[in-house]
């Protein structure tokens, strides 16, 4: 018996010799730069500002060097202005440039100027990097620092003088919009009048009419898309027998541009162009967005059009647009149509029908809305009582208590958002109730209570101490974002900083799966790819690991786990924005976590 204890005190013995060993030799041995990069942006997943991160900025590696400046510069804060314009001066480029791009992350405005001082000097690519980085820092009334971006308008470089034009955009500096003008007068670089033709155009600069008409005969579909958005934009007289031309542009991308500009406007030449577009158009994007164009003009012309959509187009974005229309243009007289789309209608064309009863203005359609918020279908009661609370205002607290109570975690969230936007404050014990529940209620709808207790305390109530306590309580919630939303709305109540009582965010990817896929990029330099399989067609995304490792990952774990596979894009708007990956299928839902 004590021989056979004996040798399960040895056994154990070698264990624990083995494990310390392990741990010697962990920590004793070189790490790789792809270890020591993955740390760096765990660290930075965590959102804390730690003296570990900090020490990397003086790694002898390069590449750790500036993956730790740009961590430094997106968590931010006022210690990190000093860190990142030192390393300016880096002996590298890579980290040189890297630090100006995360110091235009700090909202630092001081930093502005004083990289402009000597940023012409600096080697292109860090000179470019740091001029863009002060135009994210400035704004329109920092006349000092829009005056200085245009000496890089004629930098011998074409990457400054492309980076100038955008840091003119970012800093609002309207005032400075005819050194554009002039610079477009004679310059040779395509990238560079990109950026500029795009400035110009998002600050919807008047005078550069000349530039815009030149511009909409470009050989590039970016530049005629942001000339003629530019002429929509100025109110140019020109501007719509342009916007009309472009509608027969061979670039798909051109002609949505084109009409969503004459979708802005209410002239009767503009509803003409649109509704005799309409009549042919067969593409499916093109027509949505036709009928959402004409909906917003109040163009009562498409009518006819509208109800043939409907009764014969199969597509469901296309037949959710015209109920729209109609609803929009004819009022109750719409409804027997939305009514008939229902009797057949799935989750989605119900979402669309809902909006639609809304867009009627009636309050006769109430019950319909009644009915719809009681469907089975989350997604289309939550699309039915966004209007229904609009429509029926006077039993407002009938609505937002059955979505208090709806197992629905959205409806309990816009239930709380309604209460915060009409300052309602006859709910602060449901809401203190709520948010003792603690991680038994969604955390979208812990982070709206925090939002109303923070609106709610404004209105000086005489609930104030149960809305600081539910605030109080969103600081030690489990959840950074939670934590986060407290202590923005704490400071904001009281003037009192409560950041540093916030715990760092819980990290999701460990730091050896970052390093095994940065270590994978370095040795094969090819990206991933995703192959999206539509029934409309099919094409491949590539996904930078160098750049966004954790989004990149958690993306492909997702796929692998085929979380995308059957869902939609649900929301798809002409040269903005495609919207997929939401098993609701409204853009609340999600794969049951957050990811920052």
């Amino acid at each position: 018996m004590k021989g056979s204890m004996r040798g399960i005190l040895a056994v154990l013995a070698l264990l624990v010799v083995g494990v310390i060993a392990y741990y010697v030799y962990d920590l004793l041995r070189v790490r790789s730069v792809y270890e020591l990069e993955a740390e760096i942006i765990h660290i930075e997943d965590t959102r804390l500002l730690s003296d570990d991160l900090t020490d990397f900025l003086e790694d002898p590696s390069p590449v750790v060097r500036a993956r730790a400046a740009l961590a430094v510069g997106r968590i931010g804060g006022e210690k990190t202005g000093p860190l990142l314009f030192d390393l300016l001066g880096d002996s590298s480029t890579d980290v040189a440039s890297s630090a100006a791009f995360a110091l235009g992350l700090t909202g630092q405005k001081k930093y502005a100027s004083e990289m402009l001082d000597y940023a012409f000097d600096l080697p292109s690519a860090v000179g470019a990097s740091a001029v863009e980085a002060a135009g994210r820092l400035a704004d329109s009334s920092m006349t000092d620092v829009a005056s200085a971006l245009t000496g890089y308008l004629s930098h011998p470089s074409p990457d400054v003088r492309a980076a100038a034009c955008r840091a003119l955009f970012l800093a609002n500096a309207k005032n400075q919009a005819k050194a554009l003008i002039d610079l477009l007068g004679d310059e040779p670089d395509d990238e560079v009048r990109r950026e500029a033709i795009y400035a110009l155009a998002r600050m919807e600069v008047k005078g550069a009419d000349d530039i815009f008409e030149e511009a909409v005969a470009d050989p590039d579909p970016f530049v005629r898309s942001w000339a003629l958005r530019g002429l929509a934009r100025t109110h140019s007289p020109k501007a719509e027998h342009y916007l009309s031309i472009g509608m027969n542009d061979a670039d798909r991308q051109v002609v949505a541009e084109c009409i969503a500009e004459l979708g802005r406007s209410t002239s009767p030449s503009a509803e003409r162009i649109l509704g005799r577009r309409l009549e042919t158009e067969k593409d499916e994007k093109h027509l949505v967005s036709l009928l959402d164009a004409v909906r917003r003009q109040g163009n009562g012309g498409a009518i006819a059009r509208a109800t043939e959509l409907v009764q014969t187009n199969a597509s469901e974005n296309v037949v959710g647009a015209a109920v729209k229309y109609l609803a929009a243009a004819t009022g109750d007289h719409a409804v027997a149509l939305i009514d008939s789309v229902m009797l057949a209608a799935d989750a989605r064309l119900k979402i669309y029908c809902a909006e639609a009863y809304g867009l009627t203005q009636q309050k006769k359609v109430v019950p319909r809305l009644a009915t719809l918020f009681s469907d089975e279908d989350p997604a289309v009661r939550a699309a039915a009582y966004a209007q229904v609370v609009k429509l029926d205002s006077g039993n407002v607290s009938f609505y937002i208590d059955k979505a208090l109570n709806d197992p629905d975690p959205v409806l309990e969230a816009m239930a709380v958002g309604e209460i915060e936007q009409r300052k309602l404050a006859n709910y602060a014990g449901v809401m203190a109730t709520m948010m003792s529940r603690g991680e038994a209620i969604d955390v979208e709808i812990r982070r709206s209570l925090v939002s109303a207790a923070g609106t709610l305390l404004e209105t000086k109530s005489k609930d104030d101490s149960l809305y600081l306590a539910i605030i109080v309580d969103g600081l030690i919630d489990k959840n950074y974002i939670v934590r986060r939303e407290s202590a923005d709305q704490y400071k904001k109540i009281t003037g009192k900083d409560r950041y540093d009582r916030v715990p760092p965010a819980a990290t999701r990817i460990s730091e050896d799966d970052i390093a095994d896929a940065l270590e994978t990029f370095a040795r094969t330099k090819i990206n991933p790819q995703a192959r999206v399989v539509t029934k409309h067609g099919e094409f491949t995304i590539e996904l930078f690991v160098n750049q966004a490792p954790l989004t990149v990952i958690n993306f492909m774990k997702l796929v692998k786990s085929k979380f995308y596979d059957g869902l939609t894009f649900h929301r798809v708007i002409p040269n903005f924005v495609a919207q997929g990956g939401d098993p609701r299928g409204d853009g609340w839902g999600g794969p049951g976590y957050y990811i920052r």
